[in-house]
């Protein structure tokens, strides 16, 4: 791919906005851009951290594997995220997976490389470190949604931060397209595929959602618990 293409995606980073053009040009030249496809793994635990991804299109699942061999899910990542960040704290092999949830394009990035970069320009600092922060605080509250809130508060609680995330507000609703299926929903809430059925057609009867496979469409957020 172009450098200038690659070039042309990193400024369009929302992460990256104000960082000086000498930097985004280093980055891009540094960097390997790859198109990947739905289900693709892009790292599992225990692989080397030596690798840090940005997503330019598509969404990315983070989960963990518990030690009684169960998948919890994170995170759903979309356009303008980092990931594998761990590879910048230290972190000498991956705890996690990252999954390829919608047809993607990632860049990815040296970790050496891009540590250099952060070394260099304190606006990259700065903004990399304010979104690993926030990225720790989504996790802890993901956390929080598993132990304290039942299903049908897990599965509400998802399609908020999937509509804010993710979908675009319209004159009197939000809209998501495409939307999930409800096997990926239940991956992502922890709950049954039949669960998220029930709950999702519950919400669609008290007239709170609209959904199909082509979209997701949410009247009113801030009422939606």
């Amino acid at each position: 791919m172009a450098e200038k293409t690659k070039l042309w995606y990193l400024q369009n980073f929302n992460l990256f906005k104000e960082v000086e053009d000498h930097t985004l040009i280093e980055m891009a030249v540094s960097s390997h851009m790859t198109h990947s496809k739905k289900k693709e793994v892009i790292y599992f635990p225990e692989e080397p951290s030596n690798t840090v991804y940005l997503l330019k299109q598509g969404k990315i699942k983070i989960s963990r594997i518990s030690p009684d061999g169960q998948s919890v899910t994170l995170a759903l990542l979309g356009p303008g995220e980092i990931f594998g960040e761990s590879a910048i704290l230290g972190q000498e092999t991956r705890q996690n997976i990252a999954e390829v949830v919608e047809e993607a394009v990632i860049c990815a990035i040296d970790k050496h490389h891009f540590q250099d970069l952060l070394a260099n320009s304190n606006v990259l600092s700065r903004r990399v470190s304010t979104h690993i922060g926030k990225r720790m605080s989504e996790f802890e509250s993901k956390i929080e949604d598993l132990v304290f809130k039942d299903a049908r508060e897990r599965v509400v609680a998802f399609i908020k931060r999937y509509a804010e995330t993710f979908g675009k507000e319209l004159v009197d609703l939000w809209e998501v397209r495409p939307f999930l299926t409800h096997q990926e929903i239940a991956e992502l809430t922890a709950t049954s595929r039949q669960t998220v059925n029930a709950i999702l057609n519950e919400l669609k009867e008290e007239g709170r959602i609209d959904f199909t496979r082509q979209f997701l469409r949410v009247r009113n957020l801030e009422e939606l618990a």
